[in-house]
C-alpha cells in the first residue's frame, strides 16, 4: 500500500462523511428520531461497557472507540476540518496513519448510514428500549453490515495499536499540536491525539478488542434470534436498560 493509496482512501472516506452528513435534516421527525437514537445508543455503550470503562487500562479506549467513533462530539465540524487540511496532511502524515484515518472515517460514515437507516424504522416511536430496538433491527435486517462495522472495530483497533508501537509517528502527532491550534484544526488534532493515546495506555490491545467484539456480535446475534433483550448480560445486578427500563429476568421476556 503506497502513501499516496493512503491518502486517497482518506481523502473518498472524508467525502462520504461530509455526503451523509448533508442527508441528515436538521429539525423534523426524522431528525428527531436520529437524535434519540443516538443518544440512546451511546447510554446503552456506557451501560454495556461500564466495567471496561471503570478500569484505568481501558477508560480512555472505551472514551474514544465508544464516543468519539460512534458520531460522538462535533463529528461534522471535525470532518469538515479533515477535509481543509488534506494536502498538508499527506505530507507530514505517514501512509499509516493515513490509512488509520481513513478507516475511521469509514467506520464512522456505516455507523451513521445504519443509524440513520435504523431512525426512519423507529420514527414513529415516542421511545427506546430493548425489546423496540431489538425488532428494529430485525426489520432493518442489515446483519452481515452490522458484522462488517465490528470487524472494522477490530480491524483499526489493531491499526491503531500498530501505530502507537512506533514512537516516531505518535510523537509527530504531538508536534503538529501548536500549528494545528493556529490553523483553527484544533478539533481534529485533538480527535488524533486521543485516539493514540488511549491505545498507547492500553498495553495489549487485543484484550479490550475481544471484549468490545465479542460482546456486540453477542448481542448481534442474540437480536437475529429473537431475542427481546440482547444487552441483559451486562446491564448490571438491577438488571436495567439504558433507557431506565427493568428488564425481566434471565429466561423471561424473549
Amino acid at each position: 500500500m503506497s502513501k499516496n493509496t493512503s491518502y486517497r482512501h482518506l481523502e473518498t472516506w472524508i467525502g462520504r462523511n461530509l455526503d451523509i452528513a448533508a442527508e441528515i435534516p436538521a429539525q423534523g421527525r426524522l431528525r428527531s428520531s436520529f437524535d434519540r437514537l443516538q443518544g440512546w445508543q451511546q447510554a446503552r455503550l456506557d451501560t454495556t461497557y461500564a466495567d471496561l470503562a471503570a478500569q484505568p487500562r481501558f477508560s480512555k479506549a472505551c472514551r474514544f472507540f465508544l464516543g468519539e467513533l460512534y458520531g460522538g462530539g462535533d463529528w461534522q465540524a471535525r470532518d469538515r476540518q479533515l477535509a481543509r487540511v488534506l494536502p498538508i496532511m499527506r505530507r507530514l502524515l505517514s501512509k499509516q496513519l493515513l490509512h488509520a484515518l481513513g478507516e475511521a472515517m469509514r467506520l464512522q460514515v456505516m455507523s451513521l448510514e445504519l443509524d440513520l437507516d435504523l431512525a426512519r424504522i423507529l420514527a414513529d416511536a415516542d421511545s427506546i428500549d430493548q425489546p423496540a430496538y431489538a425488532a428494529a433491527y430485525r426489520k432493518q435486517a442489515r446483519w452481515q453490515d452490522r458484522k462488517e462495522q465490528i470487524r472494522l472495530v477490530r480491524s483499526l483497533g489493531e491499526q491503531l495499536d500498530d501505530i502507537v508501537s512506533k514512537p516516531g509517528l505518535h510523537r509527530l502527532v504531538r508536534v503538529m499540536r501548536r500549528p494545528a491550534r493556529l490553523g483553527g484544526v484544533g478539533l481534529l488534532q485533538d480527535f488524533l491525539e486521543r485516539g493514540l493515546d488511549a491505545f498507547a495506555n492500553l498495553g495489549e490491545a487485543e484484550d479490550f478488542l475481544s471484549v468490545i467484539c465479542g460482546r456486540e456480535l453477542q448481542a448481534l446475534e442474540a437480536m437475529r434470534n429473537n431475542d427481546d433483550w440482547p444487552f441483559r448480560p451486562w446491564t448490571g445486578t438491577g438488571p436495567v436498560t439504558p433507557a431506565g427500563q427493568a428488564a425481566p429476568e434471565q429466561g423471561q421476556g424473549s
